[in-house]
């Protein structure tokens, strides 16, 4: 399932990219949506890999669990850097920052439509 949200992500990162430079045809909003969803799929890949290290082992890792909220500042002051320095669009780049969400709304909806129908006679 985590993958297959990954999938998705990736490809509305591309889409989503290639869609704002064809469409508003600048670069300063290509990058305000590319920068957000990179940081968006960036911050997936840590909290999938915090996880499936802390929480899915044998034992919990206590070193995961310190490094959890120093992911968390980085990634914030990433943020931070780029809203302040660079020069971004902020529809796009909240837009861009909402990638995941949009992800994990697609691949409820393709599960939902693409479950095999149960026959009449319920079995």
């Amino acid at each position: 399932m985590i993958s297959e949200i990954e999938r998705f992500n990736l490809a509305i990162f591309i889409l989503g990219s290639l869609g704002s430079l064809l469409v508003m045809r600048e670069f300063k909003y290509f990058f305000s949506f590319a920068v957000g969803s990179a940081i968006m799929i960036l911050n997936f890949r840590f909290l999938r890999k915090i996880i499936e290290g802390t929480f899915l082992g044998p034992e919990v890792n206590r070193m995961e669990l310190i490094k959890l909220p120093i992911k968390f500042l980085i990634l914030a002051g990433l943020v931070v850097v780029i809203l302040m320095f660079g020069d971004v669009n902020i529809p796009l780049f909240v837009t861009g920052l909402s990638t995941v969400f949009f992800s994990i709304v697609l691949y409820q909806l393709t599960t939902l439509f693409s479950r095999p129908r149960r026959k009449e006679d319920g079995a």
